[in-house]
């Protein structure tokens, strides 16, 4: 009889130990998936405060346009937030020390978000995970000036604003085309910082192994003048079949940006045709052919106006 009371109590220790072993396994699972939903929640709040960074950087973009008749170009990436003065300052023809120029597409620059330029915050430069936000813009849209139609220079309205900068979304691993018409990007590397520069560092994140990653950043980077690196006109703006890509892409055509800031008057058309003496003029302007039509209706005359993104639109197009 005593050893069958020791054998029942033995019984009941293993299967207390037992619950135990559960138990804490349990804990564990739950810690781990509380500590992951945290995790979750902050990068969520950190690409929300980066979305809404590059929206005001956007707003403030579209001000200095309507200002200056241009983009401003980018700041240096090798600037350090909390000992340069100069932090977040425009770099003059888009030429200088940090703000790269691509090797095999020499009109796009690649560098840091000109706060001081665009009147914002130093803060402003960078996103939720303390890196700074890349500013990357066809360099014609910023500098270049040429005297327009004898008014004032106007560098935006003159060059070619088509087959830029093309972006590509995968959604479900499938490749497809954004855009091909993009003059300027807003790009934060994301919670992996992979490609990064740290507002208070003056050398680059390590690089990520993933290829979509790698495709936004820059490498081989020379701080020659003009300073240069390896990047081209592509960019990635999202990667569902990656499960480390989370870059956070924000771009713009010519065409968007003077739809988005009412920037019509930017635009001009240009040579109107010999029956107008080929003239050029801005959105909105009316033109009249140079002779009238012929007699019995000589008080008339062929019309042109000069509509939106610098097209000609008939007005009166043939004469009675």
């Amino acid at each position: 009889m005593k050893n069958k009371q020791i054998l029942i109590k033995n019984n009941k220790t293993a299967y207390s130990l037992l619950e135990l072993s559960i138990v804490i396994l349990i804990i564990a699972i739950l810690i781990s998936g509380a500590m992951t939903m945290s995790v979750g929640t902050l990068n969520n709040a950190k690409n929300k405060s980066t979305q809404d960074k590059i929206a005001e950087i956007y707003k403030s973009l579209g001000n200095f346009l309507l200002a200056n008749k241009r983009l401003p170009c980018p700041a240096s990436l090798k600037k350090l937030k909390n000992t340069d003065s100069d932090y977040g300052a425009e770099v003059v023809n888009c030429s200088g020390t940090g703000v790269y120029q691509s090797l095999t597409s020499t009109n796009l620059i690649y560098g840091a978000v000109p706060v001081k330029a665009l009147g914002l915050s130093n803060e402003i430069a960078e996103d939720g995970f303390e890196n700074k936000i890349i500013y990357m813009i066809d360099k014609r849209f910023a500098v270049g000036a040429e005297v327009v139609l004898n008014f004032s220079n106007n560098t935006f309205a003159t060059a070619t604003s088509n087959n830029i900068i093309t972006v590509k979304e995968k959604p479900a691993g499938v490749e497809q085309v954004a855009s091909q018409d993009a003059i300027m990007l807003l790009m934060s590397q994301g919670a992996n910082k992979a490609g990064a520069f740290n507002n208070n560092a003056n050398t680059q994140n390590t690089r990520s192994s993933d290829a979509d990653e790698m495709n936004n950043d820059i490498t081989s980077f020379s701080d020659s003048t003009p300073s240069t690196a390896t990047f081209d006109n592509v960019i990635i703006a999202s990667s569902d079949n990656s499960e480390v890509f989370d870059d956070i892409v924000f771009f713009k055509t010519r065409n968007q940006i003077v739809n988005d800031f009412n920037a019509m008057f930017l635009i001009p058309c240009y040579d109107s045709g010999v029956s107008f003496g080929n003239v050029s003029a801005y959105y909105g302007t009316i033109v009249y052919a140079t002779a009238s039509c012929a007699t019995p209706n000589e008080d008339k005359r062929l019309t042109k106006k000069c509509e939106a993104y610098g097209n000609w639109v008939d007005v009166v197009k043939t004469c009675p």
